[in-house]
């Protein structure tokens, strides 16, 4: 018999598999359908999108793990990258349909994307930083 508690190069833990559990979470609150939906349904058909394991989706649902093979965390992560760029080019594409427009809707979707003006009409970077400082210092 060989000794198993020497293997431990293969296992991730606690932390990674922490985030493996968000990402998979998210990723299958996205596939999620709605009612008449499963869980189990949402997991194949995120398995088929990006690639990501239904078992190891399932299992970080129902289960309390503390390892898990480094191999099924890259999968978890690179269909989660998928997942995320797929949305980030769609806010690209919406925001090049509206132009450089100065609307107030492309502003707000800027600020909830995290994105910083680059210009406002007849403002200045240095002008858009001068009256973000100053608002900040408002309640």
């Amino acid at each position: 018999m060989r000794n198993k508690s020497n293997v431990v190069e293969d296992k991730m833990n606690v932390a990674y598999v922490n985030d493996a559990k968000a990402m998979s979470e998210w990723l299958l609150r996205r596939e999620y359908r709605g009612l008449g939906d499963t869980q189990e349904a949402a997991a194949g058909r995120a398995e088929t999108k990006w690639g990501a394991p239904a078992a190891a989706l399932l299992r970080l649902r129902h289960r309390e793990i503390t390892d898990m093979k480094l191999s099924t965390w890259a999968s978890i992560l690179e269909a989660f990258q998928r997942a995320g760029g797929r949305i980030d080019a769609l806010y690209e594409e919406e925001r090049s349909r509206h132009g450089e427009s100065n609307s107030a809707l492309v502003r707000l979707a800027d600020f909830v994307a995290g994105e910083r003006p680059k210009s406002i009409s007849g403002m200045d970077a240095a002008s858009i930083e001068e009256a973000e400082a100053s608002d900040a210092g408002t309640p």
